[in-house]
């Protein structure tokens, strides 16, 4: 029977209804395409625009770091204010980059490990950059995979989204493990790692450092998690020694959505704990999230703010974990 189920750090409400869905492997789609160069021209290759416009001392051998050309968040000395009786505004304020693999048919859950490491380098790279903005308040790196999740190009590649507020996600996340550290004088991210490690029901792959579980309380069929095991708050100080060990078990993680459901669309995001916030050190702990794109939302999803995922954790991680690597 559905259950509800409760974000044990934001509170939301989720509800996991197996018995709308069949199985784990419905969500299996057709076989892709082997990958290919549609394009005649390509503006992120080494020949074109963009590569010629990387900034300089930001990327890697195989990685490389251009503003976006239609930004969310702009470069500007001042915030300016446009507020009334009731509505708010103000510009906004910050930097939005792209984040590109060199090579165009670089495929992220195929490539050397190695590559993957480079991508986190260059994300720690750009986080600190602009974590020495005063104006800035928040830095998140993502990746689209997938037209599903928002691909818009075919060149591989990730952003990185500077901005001069605090997102509205990563507010509820903070209030909510400074809440459970108020009460428990514990950290909240801790204590899922103890329990999904206890359990493992939901658990997808380990190592010394990282485990990759099923979220408990799942937005979507595979929604997956990878946490540091000690308590840590900052992904761009992790050395890298431990950056390779994320990248290990990330990887690990990519290619088996990839290989047991065909490549699916997918978004993947780094939650981090702000750093001009320092209060939040005891209470709060940085995490990837991995989101399979395999779902739409319906009305009440829209409407309620509550979605339901026809899938269970417990099912989707037994079925990666059948999947071999």
């Amino acid at each position: 029977m559905p259950k509800l189920r409760q974000n044990p750090i934001t509170g939301d409400w989720v509800i996991i209804a197996p018995e709308r869905a069949k199985r784990p492997d419905d969500y299996i789609l057709p076989k892709p395409v082997p990958k290919k160069k549609t394009l005649e021209f390509c503006n992120f290759c080494q020949s074109g625009e963009a590569y010629q416009q990387k900034i300089p001392g930001a990327g890697t051998k195989h990685i490389y770091v251009v503003d976006n050309k239609y930004p969310a968040f702009v470069k500007d000395e001042a915030i300016t204010l446009d507020t009334g009786k009731i509505y708010y505004s103000q510009k906004s304020i910050g930097g939005h980059e792209v984040i590109s693999f060199v090579d165009h048919d670089t495929d992220i859950e195929t490539v050397p490990t190695s590559y993957i490491d480079e991508l986190f380098e260059v994300y720690q790279k750009r986080i600190n950059f602009y974590n020495q903005d005063p104006v800035i308040e928040y830095v998140m790196p993502i990746h689209n995979h997938g037209a599903e999740a928002g691909e818009s190009i075919e060149h591989p590649h990730s952003q990185l989204f500077a901005s001069c507020v605090k997102p509205n996600n990563i507010v509820k996340e903070l209030e909510g493990s400074e809440k459970f550290y108020h009460h428990e004088k514990k950290c909240i991210f801790c204590e899922i790692v103890k329990e999904e490690i206890r359990s493992g029901q939901r658990m997808i792959a380990e190592n010394s450092e990282f485990v990759c579980f099923c979220a408990y309380a799942s937005r979507a069929p595979f929604e997956m998690w990878i946490l540091p095991k000690k308590h840590d708050v900052y992904f761009e100080k992790i050395t890298a020694e431990t950056r390779k060990k994320f990248a290990d078990i990330f990887h690990e993680a990519l290619k088996r959505l990839h290989r047991g459901l065909n490549d699916p669309p997918l978004n993947f995001y780094i939650h981090n704990s702000p750093r001009k916030d320092n209060f939040h050190e005891e209470s709060f702990h940085w995490h990837m999230e991995i989101m399979p794109r395999l779902t739409r939302f319906g009305g009440y999803e829209l409407g309620s703010g509550i979605i339901i995922d026809v899938v269970s954790p417990e099912r989707s991680a037994e079925f990666l974990r059948k999947v071999k690597v």
